[in-house]
């Protein structure tokens, strides 16, 4: 495994496995190195942990769930590691929250506290294919929504299970989508405001905090942590949320097709290879389905 460990970039790694003579032999040796480390206990081992797992995504998995090793800072400060699905699932008992000693970290809640001279945790730097289109709410919203909100819970779930992304490409990581809900009905009164999209569709006597924001509002194509990635904006006003379900629904497929057109451009123009028009047919496929259910 040595020869696994030394490898510093995926290149380098790439090149060293693929010259393997016994590629399915070789795998079963790092499945049973992957099994070792699953009970991470100490910085060193979590660092191989990732080389395993970096590996086994360049030989594949054979007949086992591939899983990728992640460890992120989280906005509490504190390093959380764990082994996650393609659909983003974490793996029961893989999670395990950091803490800083001196120049290097050991298991917050661990008894290893010893110095293994690793200055920071290793990510995987190759991570498994997953669903490019994600999309997340703004923690608040007005109570009009909830049942949209539910909706899109169930179609980002059904997106990360059927999406096609192994024959999409490599070349483009995510289109990120923030969904920003007004809420006019927050119980905090300090809380409340709503989106308008023009100065001229804000009610003279509006008695809550607005914000003016366009109805979609485009990132840069930019990369993040390697991947190359689109950044959207949806600001719903207090009326859109006012709608019956299916019409928001209708908005939202709508909006989400809007977006992929707009990112098909930006790929076009900077002649990143992607296959935009199989990711847009399996996405008009799911949500048709998702608004045939009411």
């Amino acid at each position: 495994m040595q020869n696994v460990y030394s490898r510093d970039t995926i290149e380098d790694l790439v090149a060293y496995l693929l010259n393997k003579p016994d590629i399915d032999k070789f795998r079963q040796t790092l499945l049973t190195e992957f099994d070792r480390l699953f009970t991470y206990s100490n910085s060193a081992e979590w660092n191989q942990l990732v080389r395993i797992c970096e590996a086994l995504r360049i030989v594949g998995w054979g007949e086992r769930e591939p899983v990728e090793a992640i460890c992120e800072k989280w906005i509490n400060g504190s390093y959380y590691s764990q082994l996650r699905t393609k659909t983003f699932a974490a793996i029961p008992a893989s999670e395990r929250r950091w803490a800083r000693q001196g120049d290097t970290f050991v298991l917050d809640e661990g008894s290893d506290r010893h110095d293994y001279g690793i200055a920071a945790l290793a990510s995987q730097r190759n991570p498994l294919p997953k669903n490019p289109v994600r999309f997340i709410r703004s923690g608040n919203y007005q109570l009009s929504v909830q049942p949209l909100v539910d909706c899109l819970q169930v179609l980002r779930t059904r997106l990360d299970q059927h999406m096609r992304q192994e024959e999409y490409g490599d070349d483009f990581g995510y289109l990120g989508i923030h969904c920003n809900f007004s809420h006019h009905d927050d119980p905090s009164p300090s809380m409340r405001y709503e989106y308008f999209h023009a100065e001229e569709d804000v009610p003279e006597d509006l008695t809550t905090g607005y914000y003016i924001r366009p109805r979609l509002h485009f990132g840069r194509l930019d990369r993040k942590k390697g991947q190359l990635k689109l950044e959207v904006t949806r600001h719903y006003t207090r009326a859109e949320g006012e709608l019956p379900l299916n019409e928001q629904k209708e908005l939202f497929a709508q909006d989400l097709l809007e977006m992929v057109g707009v990112l098909a451009q930006k790929l076009k123009k900077k002649k990143v290879q992607y296959r935009i028009e199989l990711l847009e047919a399996d996405l008009l496929d799911l949500l048709t389905q998702w608004q045939r259910e009411g």
